[in-house]
């Protein structure tokens, strides 16, 4: 029973500590970023998002898009924010949102914009509520409602599991 008992502690603290030590991490590369250290933010968030880092893969995604600290590169950064909005982190969601709307790196859509602001504004994004309505402007009743149905079949299919 002692032994059980001691490998359920180290089960239920080792988690958590390894938590906390990304967290911390990534906090290391958010304050590198605000005071514009931006290569050392792209290499401690680099890191953490081939560890598997959500958040770091939204934040590395920010800097190849706007090229700072890493040369600018929307396919890169696409294919970051692609990775964070399937674990739901909506600030990935509103970027894709972004580049569909001005055409960065991908064919230019309104319907698409719409769709990841939806998706966004599912995950909890607290600006995403006043884009949408922008959005919809360009959008005829038809297109909106196939941004919506876009929006929902992406939901089902990419955050199974995914806590919303």
């Amino acid at each position: 029973m002692w032994r059980v008992f001691v490998v359920i502690i180290v089960l239920a603290v080792g988690p958590a500590h390894a938590q906390s030590n990304v967290e911390a991490e990534f906090n290391k590369g958010t304050t590198a970023y605000n005071i514009g250290d931006f290569g050392t933010a792209a290499f401690i968030w680099g890191k953490l998002a081939d560890e598997g880092s959500a958040k770091a893969k939204s934040a590395l995604g920010t800097l190849y898009y706007t090229g700072s600290g890493v040369p600018r590169d929307f396919d890169r950064a696409r294919e970051l924010f692609l990775e964070a909005a399937a674990e739901n982190v909506p600030q990935s969601q509103m970027f894709l949102s972004l580049m569909y709307r001005k055409g960065d790196g991908v064919r230019q859509s309104y319907v698409l914009a719409y769709m990841w602001c939806d998706i966004a504004i599912a995950a909890g994004h607290e600006g995403a509520s006043y884009v949408i309505l922008d959005l919809a402007e360009h959008l005829t009743g038809e297109e909106t409602l196939d941004a919506q149905r876009l929006a929902a079949e992406w939901r089902s299919i990419h955050l199974k599991g995914v806590r919303e």
